[in-house]
């Protein structure tokens, strides 16, 4: 049994397959929290473990925002510690809008939605400006028109030459808008025919 996968620039990639099939886990050794028994990961085109590629790597889990839904603080404010703490000067305007959120800027996270915190999750990791963003069940417990504006949105960011992969239980939501389906299971992965996508 084993992996073996690739991932092309500007793909957007779902990953499906049971609970316990090794998602996540797959998801944590591409990070390097955890290290292959066998084998190895290259990003970019180099082994994992001479260049990690921090700065190229965003990493949105499902539950990374929700901890910040308690603080008192705005978006407006979440962003420009962000901004302070990667030592970054970009347009935040833009990338607000890039995420629809320009409308919410001077919102408190505790008045924002599922869906909006899931949005933020994706700024902070546009500010970074990875080129590899990996997202582990965004879409878990919003409805179907979020979902459908989030996908919306990495698909126009894999047009601009992203590239995304992104865990889902919901293949039925994505199928119109990634490149490519693999689903995990047993231990192997293979890629879904299209047909298959359901």
């Amino acid at each position: 049994m084993g992996v073996t996968l690739s991932v092309e620039q500007s793909q957007f990639v779902a990953l499906v397959g049971e609970n316990g099939a090794g998602k996540s886990t797959l998801m944590n050794l591409i990070l390097g929290n955890l290290k292959p028994s066998a084998g190895e990961i290259r990003l970019f085109g180099d082994v994992r473990t001479t260049n990690n590629h921090y700065n190229d790597i965003a990493y949105v889990s499902q539950y990374s925002i929700l901890g910040y839904k308690h603080f008192p603080t705005t978006i407006e404010e979440v962003v420009r510690i962000h901004l302070k703490h990667l030592k970054k000067e970009v347009c935040v305007d833009q990338l607000l809008a890039t995420v629809r959120l320009e409308a919410h800027v001077h919102k408190k996270l505790n008045q924002l939605s599922g869906g909006q915190l899931q949005r933020i999750g994706l700024l902070l990791a546009l500010i970074k400006d990875a080129k590899l963003i990996l997202l582990d069940e965004p879409t878990s417990g919003i409805d179907k028109k979020f979902s459908a504006e989030l996908y919306q949105i990495l698909r126009e960011l894999c047009d601009q030459g992203k590239t995304v992969v992104i865990i889902t239980h919901h293949l039925s939501e994505a199928r119109d808008f990634v490149d490519k389906t693999i689903c995990l299971e047993d231990g192997c992965c293979c890629e879904l025919e299209h047909a298959q996508w359901r």
